[in-house]
């Protein structure tokens, strides 16, 4: 799994949805999506682009963990 793109019916990334997905390169967030839950990325230690938009206005504790800079 390498580029994920998320249904725009989706409002929340639940906690751990994509935690440990290390051949995640790409993820498209939508406009529809106000929360993004804990851990819901760590680990994606392949992570090169992700777009956060303005619509999230919650994001849980260590979402991003592991991922690098």
């Amino acid at each position: 799994m390498a580029d994920i793109a998320i249904s725009d019916s989706v409002t929340s990334i639940g906690d751990k949805a994509f935690s440990g997905c290390e051949s995640l390169t790409n993820i498209a967030i939508p406009s529809s999506v106000n929360s993004i839950g804990n851990d819901a990325f760590a680990y994606c230690k392949s992570l090169k682009s992700l777009v956060i938009p303005d619509s999230v206005t919650s994001i849980g504790d260590m979402a991003f963990c592991g991922v690098p800079h």
